[in-house]
């Protein structure tokens, strides 16, 4: 029923979470089953309107799960007559903190004459915009489940956009669970907070459980010519 369903989801949803959490990368969450969003895609022209759309979600706390960075996930979940539409989204927040090999060079500090300690403590507690630099291509990775439009081959009913492109769209042969999500995009995203992970996870079997516990797609809406095509799972 209803409610089961929408249980589960928010047990799924916590499950990402817990995993951002497990790759210390978690700052926040606020997970719900229903919000109001001002938008949770739009169509972004350049560098400026992709860190004006950052810093308004940020402002509205419109996230579910804020990674340390202030790079964040969203997970939407909603019934369009009998079908449940899903859309999940990551954005990497384009303004991301120097190395601290590069700190030390902006302010020409010497460590042959320093407390290398003290330096790196002052360094992980500068949080201001002096000491990050502007990626020129953030990443923003979103995830559809959606009847609509529903084209085999063309636009498939689940599918995975890497970038603000409406026209890149990759097929996924499964419906992903907000962990399956996550996990995709740590790994890509995050390589050496899941390098750690896995490594100290190897007999931890949820770690690798998210893919094999995916649902299926509905038959009507995964068909024997999308099998003959490039996809994902």
């Amino acid at each position: 029923n209803q409610m089961s369903s929408d249980t589960s989801y928010l047990l799924r949803l916590n499950e990402g979470k817990l995993l951002v959490e497990k790759c210390d990368l978690l700052k926040d969450a606020i997970l719900k089953q229903n919000r109001n969003r001002s938008c949770i895609k739009r169509n972004i022209e350049n560098i400026a309107e992709f860190k004006s759309y950052v810093d308004e979600i940020l402002f509205r706390q419109e996230y579910d799960i804020l990674l340390k960075d202030d790079s964040f996930f969203q997970f939407e979940r909603n019934m369009r007559g009998d079908q449940i539409v899903y859309k999940y989204v990551f954005m990497q927040n384009p303004l991301i903190k120097i190395s601290f090999d590069d700190y030390c060079k902006k302010y020409q500090i010497d460590l042959e004459y320093e407390d290398i300690d003290c330096i790196k403590d002052i360094y992980n507690e500068d949080e201001s915009e002096e000491v990050c630099k502007m990626l020129n291509f953030p990443l923003y990775i979103r995830y559809d489940v959606d009847d609509r439009g529903y084209i085999p081959n063309l636009h498939s009913y689940s599918h995975l956009h890497i970038g603000v492109s409406e026209d890149i769209r990759i097929p996924v042969s499964k419906i992903l669970s907000p962990p399956a999500f996550v996990n995709l995009v740590i790994k890509m995203v995050y390589p050496s907070n899941w390098k750690h992970i896995i490594s100290a996870s190897l007999n931890d079997s949820k770690i690798y459980d998210f893919k094999r516990l995916c649902e299926k797609l509905p038959d009507k809406f995964w068909n024997s010519c999308e099998l003959r095509d490039v996809f994902l799972t």
